[in-house]
């Protein structure tokens, strides 16, 4: 077969009836296409998105010739070529041994019944999940067992945080705050990390740690980052890739942290959000044979008069210059900063957007 990178209408045209013959959906954001060419005919495809390897077809008329492999060892060896040391895939869970064959370690698996989808995320590179899971200890070997933990994006960090946070470390021994780490917000990873950090210093069991690759990233929650739809397909990838999270969390991160419950507040605006509420309430506090069971404790969201309080709503207050709303929705730390100069390319930023992170 002939190797090549697709850019031509026409190259991109023929990969997108291939993967629609094979019941795929091209996946956008492709930052390298591949495509395999025999006498002339495009044979097989697949496409880096990132540091995850997508959009991977065969033909069926060459299809168990080992094509699959052609196509997934060379796109990994372009990742490396581009300095990536951890790359993912997904596959059908049928499917995953095929790329464990090919040096691929499965992370996690998960299906939504109701859908029919299921799909299993793999990883290949040296700084995998046994790293992580090694670093995580080390934060966790002082630290009281059966702790609590909060997964928050703060976007920025508001109000609504600083209580759901206060409310955890007042019920728990130890609360890990896991902040999310995918820079593909409005508000750096940076800037949102060292607000709660700063936000929450003094509440003096409370350990806030980068959520990494392996907490709601473009991994394991795609669709975390873009708008959806009420019901049809997009709700129910959605709520796909909410359960793999999931299991990633009470497979990987809730044992090595030594977590035994998760708080969270109700989500009244973003269906994304209320989707992965609804998912974790079912999926964390069944036990399995490889997975830990967490209890999930969900309190109402903190309102200041009467209407909840949400990051969204801050930033729509930004875009409108708003700023003294803003100051009745945000923690001290929070308002220094967004006064400060490291926050006027930010609101700009956010003035000019409208994107849902």
């Amino acid at each position: 077969m002939e190797e090549r990178v697709l850019v031509t209408k026409r190259d991109m045209a023929e990969r997108a009836e291939l993967l629609r013959s094979r019941g795929l959906a091209e996946p956008g954001g492709e930052d390298l296409v591949l495509g395999f060419f025999s006498d002339g005919k495009l044979v097989a495809t697949g496409a880096l998105v990132g540091n995850i390897l997508q959009g991977i077809a065969v033909d069926r008329e060459i299809e168990g010739e080992g094509a699959a492999a052609a196509v997934t060892s060379s796109l990994v060896k372009r990742a490396v070529e581009r300095g990536m040391r951890r790359i993912f895939i997904y596959s059908k869970p049928q499917e995953a041994g095929r790329f464990q064959e090919l040096g691929f370690t499965l992370l996690a698996s998960a299906s939504v019944e109701s859908s029919g989808f299921a799909a299993s995320l793999l990883e290949w590179g040296s700084e995998g999940i046994s790293a992580w899971k090694r670093d995580a200890a080390v934060i966790a070997e002082d630290k009281p067992s059966m702790a609590g933990s909060v997964v928050v994006n703060c976007n920025p960090f508001t109000l609504g945080h600083r209580r759901l946070i206060e409310y955890a470390s007042g019920a728990c021994r130890w609360l890990y705050v896991l902040v999310v780490q995918e820079d593909r917000s409005l508000f750096p990873f940076d800037v949102r990390f060292r607000l709660v950090s700063e936000g929450t210093a003094d509440l003096s069991n409370v350990t806030v740690v980068p959520g990494g690759p392996y907490v709601i990233s473009s991994a394991t929650f795609p669709t975390y980052f873009t708008r959806i739809r009420a019901g049809g397909d997009t709700e129910k990838i959605t709520g796909l890739y909410a359960a793999l999270d999931l299991e990633m969390f009470r497979k990987h991160v809730a044992p090595t942290l030594r977590i035994g419950s998760r708080f969270v507040g109700t989500e009244p605006f973003c269906p994304v959000t209320s989707v992965y509420n609804e998912m974790m309430k079912r999926i964390l506090p069944a036990p399995g044979e490889d997975r830990h069971a967490v209890s999930v404790v969900e309190m109402p969201r903190f309102r200041e008069e009467g209407v909840p309080v949400s990051a969204s709503r801050v930033r729509d207050l930004i875009r409108e210059r708003k700023m003294k709303d803003v100051e009745k929705l945000v923690p001290e730390v929070t308002w220094k900063w967004l006064n400060s100069e490291d926050a006027v390319p930010v609101l700009e930023k956010i003035r000019k957007s409208n994107s849902r992170h």
